[in-house]
């Protein structure tokens, strides 16, 4: 049986500003951490598409039991020397699977 090791991740979200009394007020970017597995690409040679369509590459995984949060952009995983940008997030009804 292969040993999975559970890493804790940083994921940075930058949700989007709003209008308020005709003024635009940013919102200043969260950071969260969730646990999970990482899981790097074999090959680098899955491609997978965006709900946009567009496609990327897929460079490895994140699974974790946490819910999808929105506008999330960044990952960092400490323990592995991992920073890098989010291509994806989708949502499982058991899990989640952010994809880097």
């Amino acid at each position: 049986m292969i040993n999975r090791y559970s890493h804790t991740a940083i994921v940075t979200a930058e949700p989007n500003g709003r209008w308020e009394h005709g003024e635009w007020i940013e919102r200043e970017p969260n950071e969260i951490t969730i646990k999970g597995q990482y899981f790097p690409s074999n090959s680098g040679n899955q491609l997978k598409y965006k709900a946009d369509g567009k496609e990327f590459t897929v460079k490895g995984e994140f699974s974790t039991k946490h819910k999808k949060i929105d506008h999330a952009t960044h990952i960092r995983i400490g323990s592995i020397g991992l920073d890098a940008k989010i291509e994806s997030w989708e949502q499982f009804q058991t899990h989640s699977v952010i994809y880097i």
